[in-house]
């Protein structure tokens, strides 16, 4: 009897089905921990580990299982774990060891996602992972995190432990992360650092509490005391959005900042309000209440338009009457 039950929660558990989601360029391969471990079919076929007839609770165990599936995009994935142990006393949790997962991308790129061990809530359909969890993919992407609790109604990870992640498009630490819409919306949490590969110049965006970044808007917000370099320039504020893309030579296609703006180039440096940066053209455009300030000399406006390579600004004032400052170094000054 024992043996017929193992063979169906066995054949049960075939069915569970994976999803997977990658975000490229900042949150590379942390997004799996919620969207590509296995989610249990929303119907009574699901996994189970189930009290016997008589009343009487036993342990029940696993060993050596291997999954198959497909993704929603019908690309293929394994799961595979030396064993599967019903928790004691409990019939709604269970201990997965030493959990294996190998995943096909979109891009054609291998993903493979193992942890010491994750325990499974049935009931509160939740999976926690713990200890060292490791995200690696043949392209060259790695990621580790600590502990990530993944609610599979909610479609949410949330995790309190440091995590780093580091890849061909750059390198990121925080001290948390939480993840909502399959990974669509992820949020490093607190003091978070993020190295953005560019193909001349790397870009650093730091900020107190946090960066968010929306898959589909393609956007990266960081929030409070933000600062943004990139060699001798620099930009601090309240609050900055980064758009990007996936081009390997211009990540970051426009920076927005918001509240108690300032860009910094060495040889002037200007404040206001909000201010709109293109790394490209390392062309920033700053307004409201803006003071441009080289050395001991300033001047007032509502706009400036500030060259950062050459560190020339235009300062245009209320009345539209425009004024130039010149760094000292530049030749003719």
């Amino acid at each position: 009897m024992l043996t017929k039950r193992l063979m169906q929660i066995k054949k049960h558990s075939r069915r569970v089905l994976i999803t997977k989601r990658t975000l490229p360029v900042f949150a590379f391969l942390i997004v799996a921990l919620i969207v590509v471990w296995p989610q249990f079919n929303q119907n009574n076929d699901r996994f189970s580990l189930a009290v016997p007839s008589n009343g009487k609770q036993a342990q029940m165990e696993m060993e050596n299982l291997r999954f198959f599936g497909l993704n929603n995009k019908k690309l293929p994935m394994t799961l595979q774990t030396p064993s599967v142990k019903q928790m004691p006393d409990s019939n709604e949790q269970a201990r997965m060891n030493k959990p294996t997962g190998t995943y096909q991308l979109d891009s054609g790129d291998t993903m493979i996602v193992n942890a010491p061990y994750a325990l499974i809530n049935q009931k509160k359909e939740t999976v926690f992972f713990e200890d060292r969890i490791n995200i690696k993919t043949d392209s060259g992407y790695t990621g580790y995190t600590s502990q990530v609790l993944c609610d599979y109604t909610q479609g949410t990870a949330d995790g309190d432990s440091p995590v780093s992640i580091s890849g061909p498009a750059g390198k990121l630490n925080a001290q948390g992360i939480w993840m909502a819409d399959k990974g669509n919306l992820i949020l490093f949490k607190k003091k978070t650092t993020a190295v953005i590969k560019n193909k001349n110049q790397n870009m650093t965006v730091s900020a107190k509490n946090g960066i968010q970044i929306d898959q589909k808007a393609r956007t990266l917000t960081a929030m409070d005391d933000v600062k943004v370099s990139q060699e001798q320039n620099t930009l601090t504020a309240k609050r900055a959005v980064l758009y990007y893309t996936d081009n390997k030579n211009n990540r970051v296609q426009k920076i927005e900042a918001f509240g108690d703006v300032k860009i910094d180039n060495k040889k002037q440096s200007v404040t206001g309000e909000k201010a709109v940066y293109t790394p490209k053209t390392q062309i920033a455009e700053i307004t409201g209440n803006v003071v441009v300030a080289q050395g001991t000399h300033k001047m007032k406006g509502e706009k400036a338009v500030v060259n950062m390579a050459t560190g020339k600004s235009e300062l245009i004032s209320p009345k539209r009457i425009t004024g130039q400052l010149m760094p000292n170094d530049i030749k003719g000054e």
